[in-house]
């Protein structure tokens, strides 16, 4: 009892792992998005800001305004400090490399920085001119407002909605040209917007997660379970036993084949080949377990429960042996030789889950199930036939198919003898086999 809840434990343990390291590495995009919006906001600050030192420079030269601001020390020294702070964060931003942590508190005090500039400025030219420009204040704070649109988390956003809608009602109400109704309108504006980055950061950065988890995930799992993980996720990985059918297929005289091919054309052969057998099975609703050399392990019934997995595996053995009648014809065109294939079928219990530790893992089938489908394609060479299909499979799903009892056969591993069975065509409804009929199954 102790063996198995430590190793119940162990299995938890290697799953905790798995997402664990998820998690870990949808922090780091997170902060790589960040990352890469900080550095677009301070390319946009100095934009801004040598916009804002032209624009002074026109006023100083040409302008006619009446309240136009004088540059004395005091606006000097905010605007040389708002600059050098613009070009250390570029620099910075530049020679960083994404961190999780940074990316949370980073924008913190470019936000505080950002939001007070802004309101110094409309403050000191308020204090040295008398007027308060009320339009070009909420204008500058609603752009900071609008940095939030690469901001790492919600709480920036906010951050950047609270900083900019205080700064707005304290200079207004400072200055006494604010009335109470047009600051309530200003700030209800800043928490629309703040509010819509806020959905939409958090609309747009699940997106990406997911896509970018989605793409992780189908790099080496099959369709079906990179679904089910989507949705279920941590249950998905739980390993379950379950009847399903196992097709095993390879190519014959694979080997002498290679010999006379180039390492390239081999590959190039077997990617050719695996990509026609592959979409067959998932056209089928199976998945490919994995590729052995020039071997392909497929199964049924896993990881979604269904009860026609062994017609659904006989189906695309029939696919697969006329899509390779079509392969051949094509080759022949092109004066290489035919490929012949052998395909086993065999329906029984296995044990399906995830295999590895949280740097490399795949989803799996195991159990002797798995071994008596490869036995069996086995068999296809010394009958002379291309499928074969185990007895478990043929009473399983074999009502809607034509073949032939062979009889029993012995095959290396086990005592009890393998009953098999060809595997000619597919019947129409309603007619029934004659090897049923004939054996009264």
């Amino acid at each position: 009892m102790r063996r198995r809840d430590k190793g119940h434990r162990h299995g938890r343990d290697t799953t905790v792992a798995r997402f664990a390291l998820a998690r870990a590495n949808e922090e780091m995009v997170l902060a790589d998005s960040s990352l890469q919006g900080e550095r677009r906001v301070s390319v946009v600050r100095l934009a801004v800001l040598v916009l804002m030192a032209f624009s002074q420079f026109l006023v100083a030269r040409w302008g006619t305004e009446p309240y136009a601001p004088v540059m004395d020390e005091a606006r000097f020294l905010a605007i040389a400090g708002y600059l050098l702070f613009s070009l250390t964060a570029i620099v910075v931003l530049r020679h960083q490399k994404p961190a999780p942590r940074r990316a949370q508190w980073f924008p913190l005090p470019t936000t505080v920085v950002d939001t007070s500039f802004f309101s110094f400025m409309a403050w000191h030219t308020w204090t040295r001119t008398g007027h308060f420009d009320a339009g070009m204040l909420a204008g500058s704070l609603g752009m900071v407002l609008a940095f939030s649109v690469a901001r790492y988390s919600w709480l920036h956003v906010l951050l950047s909605t609270v900083l900019s809608s205080m700064g707005y009602a304290l200079l207004a109400g400072m200055t006494g040209h604010g009335s109470p109704a047009r600051v309530s309108f200003v700030v209800c504006c800043y928490v629309a917007l703040g509010t819509l980055i806020a959905l939409t950061n958090a609309d747009v950065g699940g997106m990406f997660l997911n896509l970018r988890r989605r793409d992780g995930l189908s790099r080496f799992l099959p369709k079906q379970l990179v679904e089910r993980m989507m949705h279920l996720g941590d249950e998905s990985l739980q390993p379950v036993q379950r009847e399903v059918t196992i097709l095993f297929s390879d190519i014959r005289d694979f080997t002498s084949l290679s010999e006379t091919l180039q390492p390239r054309e081999v590959l190039e052969l077997l990617d050719d080949y695996f990509a026609h057998m592959t979409q067959i099975v998932m056209a089928r609703d199976g998945i490919v377990n994995k590729f052995l050399g020039d071997g392909m392990l497929a199964c049924w019934g896993v990881p979604d429960e269904r009860e026609d997995h062994a017609e659904l595996a006989m189906r695309a053995a029939l696919d697969m042996r006329a899509k390779l009648q079509e392969l051949n014809a094509h080759r022949e065109q092109q004066g290489q030789p035919r490929l012949r294939i052998g395909i086993g079928l065999h329906t029984g219990v296995v044990a399906a889950g995830m295999l590895g530790g949280a740097e490399q893992h795949e989803y799996t089938v195991i159990g002797d199930a798995v071994n008596l489908a490869s036995r069996v394609e086995g068999l296809t060479k010394a009958h002379g036939v291309d499928i074969l299909v185990s007895e478990s499979t043929w009473l399983k799903g074999g009502e809607r198919f034509a073949g032939e009892r062979l009889g029993e056969a012995h095959v290396r591993g086990r005592r009890e003898a393998v009953v098999v069975y060809t595997l000619e065509r597919r019947l129409p409804s309603g007619v029934v086999p004659a090897v049923q009929a004939a054996t009264g199954t």
